[in-house]
């Protein structure tokens, strides 16, 4: 798994795989704090900023889309019920 958050890209096994640029900034969010818990108000104000007005439901939707694009990674990004997520790494 290779992210680049200045290039936007995510690359599995060297192949590029389509992610948007807010799950882009969402993987790397989470992969690079390994096995930090972050609850949804600390994502959205890193990721969409203090000025999001939406739904916060809407970082459900991200990871879900990160999973699915993530297969054999999938089960890294963890989510801890009522609390937020992870990326936790097996070790």
């Amino acid at each position: 798994l290779e992210i680049q958050p200045e290039r936007y890209s995510v690359k599995l096994a060297g192949q590029s795989i389509a992610c948007t640029p807010r799950e882009v900034e969402l993987l790397y969010l989470l992969a690079s704090h390994p096995g930090r818990v972050f609850d949804r108000e600390q994502i959205l104000s890193r990721i969409w900023g203090y000025d999001f007005f939406g739904d916060d439901r809407t970082i459900d939707t991200h990871i879900k889309n990160l999973r699915n694009n993530l297969g054999p990674y999938r089960d890294y990004i963890v989510t801890l019920r009522g609390v937020g997520y992870k990326f936790e790494v097996e070790n």
